[in-house]
């Protein structure tokens, strides 16, 4: 275990499955900080700096992909997450500011694969 804990901001707008979240990430050594909107989201983001940022696509207001788009534009070394019920093909990974999909439903397993990958 590092002896500093990564940060991962969280934003999720379904309570019972960003509760999951935070607990299985802090269970793992995270540190966690968390938001249920992309707009509030956003704003924890220009007040610290995040090593991963995991987030829903479908958000109210803001969704996540502008959300990441937005993040990578004030901490482009973040590495960012975006959990989708879409197809990856169709979500434009081109774009350079995602570095991985989640398909709903996720299997944490495939998060701790993904995340420890991300912070190789």
């Amino acid at each position: 275990m590092k002896s500093e804990k990564a940060r991962v901001l969280v934003v999720e707008d379904d309570n019972l499955f960003l509760w999951t979240l935070i607990h299985f990430l802090e269970k793992e050594g995270y540190e966690v900080v968390s938001a249920a909107s992309g707009e509030k989201g956003y704003e924890i983001a220009q007040k610290g700096v995040f090593d991963i940022v995991i987030s829903d696509f479908h958000l109210p207001g803001l969704n996540g992909k502008e959300l990441i788009r937005r993040v990578k534009s004030i901490q482009p070394t973040t590495k960012t997450v975006l959990i989708t019920a879409y197809q990856p093909e169709e979500m434009n990974k081109e774009e350079g500011i995602l570095n991985a999909y989640l398909n709903k439903p996720i299997e944490l397993k495939n998060l701790r694969k993904v995340l420890q990958e991300l912070m190789r």
